[in-house]
């Protein structure tokens, strides 16, 4: 078990949205008097995006079995009003980790990066499959001597889990974005992502 992630079970994503909207309203608004953060009012969160009072509520709610679940377009003028990304809401403590433990093992991502930016490479194919293969940490080296061994197994399930993975984040995090600069700072991202995320003995399904 990770040590920096709260105990407990874990929680339905609309209980982490409900976490995340209550600490950010919480510090949102005007700073009081004696230069504390001050919360935002749902007065004012009605009358800038339109949610009203009691749905801003529900939301809000952390008790009863039913999480919050909120429409897509209430979710964007909300985060719009506080300033935050929409994804944000949604982060749980498990997600802002894996992110922090990513950006904390990042330089050979970069330099991998901008090496193969630089070489005309990450504009075609797999780019964060190409920054492991640059980092030498993809695919998994084989041991000599052995052949179909549980050894060999896992690690083929390790490399397609990689390649997989590579393909996923591509789509979502690289395909919308053409700048240079971006492009390679994600694909950086993206890689250390991968990489530290890489179960020992993952399970490839269909």
């Amino acid at each position: 078990m990770d040590r920096n992630l709260p105990d407990g079970p874990p929680k339905a994503l609309g209980q982490y949205f409900s976490d995340n909207l209550c600490a950010v309203l919480a510090v949102a608004g005007k700073p009081r008097d004696n230069g504390t953060a001050g919360p935002i009012t749902a007065t004012r969160i009605q009358r800038e995006t339109g949610v009203a009072r009691s749905t801003l509520r529900a939301l809000k709610s952390r008790r009863g079995e039913v999480a919050a679940n909120p429409d897509l377009d209430t979710l964007d003028r909300i985060a719009d009003v506080l300033g935050v990304p929409p994804a944000f809401l949604l982060m749980r403590p498990q997600d802002w980790v894996a992110l922090a433990n990513a950006m904390g093992s990042i330089n050979d991502y970069l330099a991998a990066a901008v090496k193969l930016h630089n070489d005309g490479q990450l504009d075609f194919g797999s780019p964060v499959e190409k920054v492991l293969r640059e980092c030498k940490v993809h695919p998994d080296a084989r041991p000599m001597g052995v052949g179909s061994s549980p050894e060999i197994k896992r690690a083929t399930a390790r490399d397609e889990w990689r390649r997989l993975a590579c393909l996923k984040l591509n789509a979502l995090m690289l395909r919308p974005v053409h700048a240079a600069q971006p492009r390679v700072a994600l694909a950086a991202v993206a890689g250390a992502l991968v990489s530290r995320g890489t179960p020992h003995d993952p399970n490839i399904g269909d």
